[in-house]
């Protein structure tokens, strides 16, 4: 298949942490309209067809574990990755002393699934497709089921088919072409002078003090100029590892203008107002995500995936991750927020041809890409606004 990008011509360690925030004008939302609920529970009353009750419960069980997790990590344990079954969080561990500890805080460990040794098989998926690496999609870990999972592209030979389809601890299937989707309060748009446009990402603060806004890289490529809904300059692009025809992270900065003021909220596009960001986090794999865009609103789902390899159209980018949330063309850049109110990454891609529609929520179907957050922060030494 081929993956898009949601750039449009119109006109680091699961558990990790760091804080964030969103970028907007001064005097942008009052206080009042901002919520510290968990955003994810209307998702989860829409998807369960649970009470608001019951999800708050549901959601408040899985904050639990995901707090266990990053405690365990803060003292030494080494989780090897981290997936949801139900409410039970699973710890990928390789030593007795670190499944003990696994086990006496709630968790249950696991010694035989881990992201390392699966990441190990999708790099020899890639080495064995050598120069026909073109034909495969995407190739990543799937902790949840314990394999590697290969998309090739409906034109891929059947011999490289039948080669990796071999391969132990893989399965293969045919997916569309990918492709990035390029729009200061993440979610909203972001102009790219001159004619494309992406959505707005995460801010914070630099080393030096300088603000900043966390982005999808191929959104600032070529460090374009950058306006606001209103054509109000609102900042620079300044960095980017993302180059077309090239192996890519799909990471960027950008820098905002001093009048502006970046805001530790994510605007969900009219659909149930906007979330206060209360940090920053790899939440494990089987966690609730919504993402803000400016082409489709409000979308969720579950996380799928860590370190996946993707495809747009020749450009091969590493490091992605992927959730089964809808995006279009104009969501790049755009906000994802998970359980705890915690800042998850910027959209990265999708399926070409996908229509999920307007603040659809989890009808929206599809899946997509983000680059996590954690790891563009970490890469340029972004501290995130937190909502006091």
């Amino acid at each position: 298949m081929t993956l898009r990008s949601t750039l449009t011509l119109t006109g680091a360690l699961l558990g990790a942490s760091v804080v964030m925030a969103p970028l907007a004008s001064a005097a942008d939302v009052p206080d009042s309209q901002v919520q510290r609920t968990d955003p994810m529970t209307s998702f989860v009353m829409q998807r369960d067809g649970k009470t608001s009750a019951q999800a708050k419960s549901y959601l408040a069980a899985k904050e639990r574990k995901q707090s266990s997790l990053r405690s365990l990590e803060a003292k030494g344990v080494n989780a090897d990755g981290a997936w949801f079954e139900g409410t039970q969080l699973v710890v990928g561990v390789s030593s007795s002393a670190d499944a003990a500890k696994v086990r006496s805080a709630g968790l249950r460990p696991s010694t035989t699934v881990s992201q390392s040794s699966l990441d190990a098989v999708a790099d020899r998926v890639l080495a064995k497709a050598g120069r026909q690496s073109g034909h495969v999609v995407t190739v990543g870990p799937d902790l949840s089921t314990g394999v590697v999972e290969v998309r090739l592209a409906k034109d891929a030979p059947a011999r490289l088919r039948r080669t990796i389809a071999a391969m132990d601890r893989v399965t293969v299937t045919t997916a569309d072409e990918l492709t990035t989707q390029a729009d200061v309060v993440p979610g909203r748009i972001m102009d790219l002078s001159p004619g494309t446009n992406c959505s707005l990402g995460f801010p914070g603060t630099t080393s030096s003090g300088n603000n900043v806004l966390l982005t999808a890289g191929h959104c600032v490529e070529g460090l374009p100029d950058i306006l606001d809904v209103n054509g109000t300059h609102i900042g620079r692009g300044t960095h980017s590892r993302f180059r077309e025809g090239y192996s890519s992270v799909d990471m960027g900065l950008m820098d905002i203008d001093s009048e502006d003021v970046g805001q530790p909220y994510v605007d969900s596009r009219g659909h149930s107002g906007y979330y206060a960001v209360q940090g920053a986090s790899k939440n494990p794999v089987g966690s609730e995500i919504c993402k803000a865009g400016n082409t489709t609103g409000w979308t969720c789902g579950t996380i799928k995936a860590y370190n996946r390899t993707v495809n747009y159209g020749g450009t091969s980018v590493s490091g992605l991750a992927e959730a089964s949330v809808c995006t279009e063309g104009g969501d790049s850049g755009g906000a994802y927020i998970g359980v705890g109110n915690l800042a998850q990454g910027m959209t990265s891609g999708g399926p070409v041809g996908v229509e999920c529609g307007y603040n659809q929520g989890y009808d929206a179907g599809s899946y997509s890409f983000f680059q996590p957050v954690v790891d563009a922060a970490n890469y340029y030494g972004v501290r995130v606004a937190v909502a006091n």
